[in-house]
């Protein structure tokens, strides 16, 4: 059996990140980066890494899963993510790894690897976010046009923002001192994104404890995603293109309404080498077998 380890992590500002390694300790150092903003790594990520093959290094971000303290937004910011994984890296010890990431993850990934490429041997990403207003509105507004059914079901939860800035009146629930409140605009949000991602999966029944969880992930993502991710979308392209020639494959669902598939031509457009695999019939879903599959293909295939 691949051995597992677990500990927290002190990086500064109160912050301590958990922090798990898996794998084959002679093993490709692995760096796993989850989505969110501020979801946390799920125990079933484990399913896309090869313990025999790879040394994975997961980690809860600033504020998110397990890390300490939980739902934090006070000094956590893009260049905060990006300093904790270069800190990581070198608490571990590790001269190069490969950088790994989904959505949210993909970016800060593209974002880590731009910043100390020195320090990356390659990187492999799923259905990237794109930073910047337009990507924002598309979500919160211009999927009304795509899907206007659970659009409508969202926005109506929300009646405060009159079908306007949906976003402004998540973070002001999720950050105001009314708890149903806050509950009720964290299941919206969850059911919404759900309904767009995996419109296929069973809506769960959620205890009070679980709700209290969400509105802890959601209150940190309304943080990032009003301060636009901390990240210039034109200045992220260009990030981007410091990546040229480095082993880069992005992977992207045809169908993904989430991220749309237009940005990752975009980014692959800017990294000169990169490799751009296209999953037909797939959305945002990490978990797809074609997505899996093409996910394992590209992890297994040495970067050179």
């Amino acid at each position: 059996m691949p051995s597992l380890s677990s500990f927290l992590l002190p990086v500064g500002d109160g912050h301590q990140l958990y922090v798990e390694i898996w794998g084959k300790p002679a093993g490709e150092p692995v760096l796993v980066l989850h989505g969110g903003p501020g979801s946390g790594c799920s125990p079933r990520f484990r399913e896309l890494y090869d313990p025999m093959r790879h040394y994975v290094v997961f980690f809860d971000q600033r504020g998110a899963g397990r890390s300490l303290p939980a739902g934090e937004i006070r000094a956590n910011t893009t260049a905060d993510l990006i300093a904790d994984i270069e800190r990581l890296r070198r608490h571990l010890g590790i001269a190069r790894w490969r950088v790994t990431g989904g959505s949210w993850g993909a970016t800060l990934a593209l974002a880590y690897a731009a910043a100390y490429r020195e320090a990356t041997s390659g990187v492999v990403v799923r259905s990237v976010f794109m930073p910047g207003a337009g990507n924002l509105a598309w979500f919160f507004q211009g999927l009304a046009a795509v899907r206007p059914d659970g659009w409508r079901v969202f926005s109506a939860a929300l009646p405060e923002a009159g079908g306007g800035d949906l976003l402004a009146a998540l973070q002001a629930r999720l950050n105001g001192a009314d708890v149903e409140a806050a509950r009720a605009a964290a299941l919206a949000w969850c059911r919404y994104e759900r309904a767009i991602a995996e419109p296929s999966a069973p809506d769960a029944l959620l205890t009070a404890a679980e709700l209290d969880r969400l509105v802890l992930k959601y209150r940190l993502q309304a943080h990032y995603l009003v301060a636009g991710c901390f990240v210039d979308e034109a200045a992220f392209l260009d990030a981007c293109a410091s990546l040229s020639n480095l082993p880069v494959t992005l992977i992207h669902g045809r169908l993904d309404q989430v991220c749309p598939p237009a940005n990752a031509e975009r980014i692959h457009a800017r990294i000169k080498g990169s490799r751009l695999v296209w999953i037909d019939g797939c959305g945002h879903e990490a978990f797809h077998p074609a997505m899996v599959a093409a996910w394992q293909d590209a992890l297994n295939t040495a970067p050179t």
